[in-house]
């Protein structure tokens, strides 16, 4: 009983450490998992930033590319105006040349030529003074975009100078997954075991109460039993003596009263005294 009471205690404190062991691989799993799962987590809000970012970035540069186009294409027709004012302004003052020593139709023709290359580069002006607002506005908005796409592709490498680390997690976290389930495993089974010798113990511990229960409450009974004979004897007894008092007071009572005889004392002889034998001498042998 004693052994086996210390064995059920062994077997508890082993089920205690392996409920206990239990418990803190079960929290390590979980702390592995949850980070595995943020990790993951992480990694896909990263790629969905870049993809974003990529998106914009790809966004501003086609409208970067529009604008820069337009500068180019704006750039040409500037320059072809310019030129083509530089020699309507060479053909101007040729003409007004030929006029200060032209008379009559000739110099008539000539006033016409010269109003319409006076209205060509005033309409050349208006353009050149249209395409230079043109102009700054689409530098405006060209450094504007170029701000706006190294600020992007600055955004894109910073977030995934991250990505390595959380790579890195991933992998880490991984591993420390895949060995605490199989120690959590391990650790279950080992509850187990001790939960089953525990039970079987408890048991056998549960069976041995149950039989010293039973032998108690039988001893007790048997002393029960005992004493309730020992007192109908004794109440028997006790009957039969007042039955015996009773008769015998009763027997006194109808017995004849006698009168006590007088004792005479008897008489003593005297004894006689005997003389002692005496035994004849034997006559010595010469």
């Amino acid at each position: 009983m004693t052994s086996l009471t210390k064995l059920a205690l062994d077997f508890k404190q082993k089920k205690l450490s392996s409920s206990k062991l239990l418990k803190q691989t079960k929290k390590a799993l979980d702390t592995a998992k949850s980070l595995h799962r943020k990790s993951t987590s992480g990694i896909n809000s990263i790629q969905r930033r870049v993809d974003a970012f990529r998106s914009e970035l790809e966004s501003v540069t086609r409208d970067l590319e529009h604008y820069l186009a337009q500068k180019e294409s704006i750039q040409r027709l500037k320059a072809a105006a310019e030129e083509r004012l530089a020699h309507l302004k060479v053909e101007k003052k040729d003409i007004e040349q030929q006029i200060s020593s032209a008379t009559g139709e000739a110099k008539e023709q000539l006033a016409l030529t010269l109003d319409t290359i006076s209205e060509q580069i005033t309409d050349i002006r208006g353009q050149l003074t249209n395409r230079n607002s043109t102009m700054k506005k689409i530098e405006a908005a060209i450094a504007e975009y170029s701000v706006n796409k190294d600020k992007l592709s600055a955004k894109i490498k910073n977030t995934l100078e991250s990505k390595p680390q959380l790579m890195d997690l991933i992998k880490s976290s991984d591993r420390d997954v895949s060995r605490l389930d199989s120690r959590l495993n391990l650790v279950i089974k080992q509850e187990k075991a001790a939960q089953a010798k525990l039970s079987k113990v408890i048991s056998r511990l549960n069976e041995l109460n149950t039989k010293k229960q039973e032998m108690r409450k039988n001893l007790q009974r048997k002393r029960i039993s005992e004493a309730k004979r020992k007192a109908a004897q004794e109440k028997q007894i006790l009957v039969m003596a007042r039955k015996l008092a009773k008769k015998m007071a009763v027997a006194k009572r109808k017995a004849p009263k006698r009168k006590a005889a007088k004792r005479k004392a008897p008489k003593r002889k005297a004894a006689k005294r005997k003389a002692p034998k005496r035994k004849a001498a034997k006559k010595r042998k010469r």
